[in-house]
This record gives C-alpha cells, structure tokens and sequence, in this order.
C-alpha cells in the first residue's frame, strides 16, 4: 500500500510539471520567432540612401563607386575642353594662312602696313589682326611675343631671319612644311621655301602665337 502511494505521488509530480516544461520551452521558441521577426521588419537603407540617418558610414566599395565616376566625368570634360580649344586653334590657323595668301603680290614698302604695300612686320601684323589678334609692330618684338616650341612650324607659326642686321631682321608666316609667305624686299608679298639657300643661311627658327 505505501508503494502504490508513492508511485502515485511521483506520476502525480511529474504530471504537474511537464505543463510547465513545455510552456518555458514553447515560451522560449516563441521568443526567438518573436526577435527574428521583428528584426525582419525593420527598414534598412537601400543603395544610394542617406547613410547619415542611418548613423552608418559608406564602405569602401560605395566610396570607390561614388569617385569612379567622378573622375571620369572630370576626364571628359578636360578630353572635351581640350579638343575644343584645338578645333579653334586649327580654324584660326586656317583662317590666316587664306588671309595671308590674299595678299600676294602686293609691293614691298618700308614701313608699310597696309595693302597699299607692306614690310615684313607690317604685313605680319596686319593679317594677325585681321583675325582679331594684336601684334607688336616691329620683327625683334613679333619673335619676343611668340612662344618657343619643339618640332616643325605648322600653319600659322612665325618664321625668323636675320637679313640686313644682327639679331631678328626678317619675319614671315609658316603655311606648313618648309614653305612660309612673307614680304619680301626684292618680291613684295611672296611664298618662299625655307631650303632656300639664301633663307636656310639665315633661318632663325619658329615662334607659335596661335595655340
């Protein structure tokens, strides 16, 4: 009889604690359903979001992203400035090497600077002017204002001399290559070659003033 009682005392102790088991351990993985499913729902910045309200930072790779960019549209930019800036070059170059030409034939003039007759700094300046660009009057102060370059003239360039007098005497303009218009005292306005043997022994060398 005592054993009966105390077996049912134990059935009876564990009966009233399973219930409790199983509520903690149900009450437990409803917990961490409960704290993944809130964390689910929470809103988190998308790509391109301000990360500042967010309280968090760039990575390196949204860095990298952000001045890729960036710098290739700086690149362009200065690609397209450049070419810009040697298109009107090139059109300026154009246009006063036809300018120069329209004046062949017109007499040698000391001093003068017009299409009356013209000497070779005066002819110089008045077909840069014609394009909107002001020179020095005399050949010494045209090679001082011009810019020192490496290569071969190209058209539009200034070509120096030395003729009557030490130093620059003599100025004309480069159309390309060895050849370069110029008034001459013997021809007026004239297109000469610099492998002239009479030019070569005088040449001085070559001045940019159109970029």
């Amino acid at each position: 009889m005592h054993r009966s009682l105390l077996t049912g005392l134990v059935v009876c102790t564990l009966a009233v604690g399973l219930p409790a088991v199983a509520s903690a351990d149900a009450t437990g993985d409803l917990g961490v359903k409960a704290a993944a499913t809130a964390a689910a729902d929470v809103a988190a910045p998308t790509r391109g979001a301000d990360l500042a309200m967010w309280n968090a930072a760039p990575s390196k790779a949204d860095e990298t992203a952000t001045i890729a960019p960036i710098r290739v549209s700086r690149f362009l930019h200065i690609q397209k400035l450049a070419g810009g800036i040697a298109a009107r070059g090139a059109a300026m170059a154009s246009n006063l090497t036809r300018n120069a030409m329209k004046f062949l034939g017109v007499p040698y003039v000391f001093g003068g600077t017009s299409a009356y007759g013209f000497d070779c700094s005066g002819y110089v300046q008045h077909v840069f002017a014609m394009i909107g660009l002001h020179l020095p009057r005399t050949a010494d102060a045209q090679f001082d204002a011009g810019k020192s370059f490496k290569g071969q003239p190209r058209p539009g360039d200034l070509v120096f001399f030395h003729t009557y007098d030490v130093g620059v005497s003599h100025v004309g303009i480069s159309l390309g290559g060895d050849r370069f218009v110029h008034a001459s005292s013997s021809h007026g306005v004239t297109v000469s070659s610099l492998h002239d043997s009479y030019w070569a022994a005088r040449y001085l060398g070559a001045k940019r003033v159109v970029n």
